[in-house]
């Protein structure tokens, strides 16, 4: 559960919501300065089901024991982590083998920080324990994907070009999880003084969040392009700009964020669940555009 505090409310929005908000962007990418990812069906796959294990968690509603209220996704415990993440990979890889892969990525990449260098490790290291949890999981996916890439590839192009596509792919994934998680979370109001845009994801482990400008991860504009960094802020209630733009719709994209919202108080965890359970849902609409100066 991704939870936000906001006007005396906590936001609540599942994980898989979040991954279906990902899957959106995924089939919206793409133009004449960004190449749309292929192959598409499986990279939008991965992109909607990356978080496909936290389901049957969110489900329960997770509880923050200390502070009585649902558990903020990044507070869950290593184990746990570990043992969601697994079902929903296997979940994918059963339907799909390369958005098995990419998700299984996705999922170790959360312990190596996003494999950005040997030895990184991401926020989820939660001491010693947690840490040889992680690694056990690594070390089990990364010999998995030797038959599973072996599966998925094909004999449209060489091997070293199938390995940069899809690494490619696992960097947009990376973006489009990053975008999602902003939209999930942002207030529709703009700043009333926007400050200088700063890297996006380590705000995430806050409950409250103001409106601001973020760089998102730097990512290709194909597997074989350029570095482009993409700004994203609110500038427009409802509105949200991307400079430079990445989608194929000039006119802009419409993302819908379906959230359940609850009084901001203590609770017993059945109390909150119940609660959780009659909540009717909340739709708030964001319009992605080009950067507008």
């Amino acid at each position: 559960m991704i939870v936000t505090r906001r006007a005396g409310a906590l936001h609540l929005v599942e994980q898989v919501e979040h991954g279906r908000i990902a899957g959106e962007l995924a089939a919206a990418w793409g133009n004449d300065r960004f190449e749309a990812p292929t192959p598409g069906a499986a990279v939008r796959t991965a992109a909607a089901r990356h978080d496909e294990g936290w389901r049957a968690w969110d489900a329960r509603v997770l509880f923050n024991e200390l502070e009585r209220r649902p558990l903020h996704f990044l507070e869950i415990d290593a184990s746990e982590h570990v043992r969601l993440y697994r079902t929903g990979v296997e979940r994918v890889a059963l339907g799909d083998v390369y958005a098995g892969v990419l998700v299984g990525m996705h999922w170790t990449g959360l312990y190596r920080g996003r494999w950005s260098a040997p030895g990184a490790r991401g926020r989820l290291d939660l001491g010693a324990d947690g840490r040889a949890a992680q690694d056990a999981a690594v070390d089990a996916e990364e010999r998995r994907w030797i038959a599973a890439k072996r599966l998925a590839w094909t004999a449209s192009e060489p091997r070293a070009v199938f390995e940069a596509r899809l690494w490619h792919n696992f960097a947009l994934l990376q973006l489009w999880d990053l975008l999602s998680l902003y939209l999930c979370v942002m207030p529709s109001a703009p700043a009333p003084t926007p400050a200088p845009a700063r890297a996006w994801g380590p705000q995430l482990a806050a409950l409250d969040h103001a409106a601001e400008d973020v760089l998102l991860p730097a990512v290709r504009t194909s597997p074989a392009g350029a570095d482009e960094r993409i700004t994203v802020g609110v500038r427009v209630p409802g509105v949200v700009w991307l400079d430079p733009y990445p989608f194929h719709d000039p006119a802009g994209v419409a993302v819908d964020v379906v959230s359940a919202a609850v009084p901001d108080r203590p609770y017993t965890h059945a109390e909150l669940a119940a609660l959780v359970g009659r909540t009717p849902a909340t739709v708030t609409t964001w319009r992605l555009a080009p950067w507008s100066r």
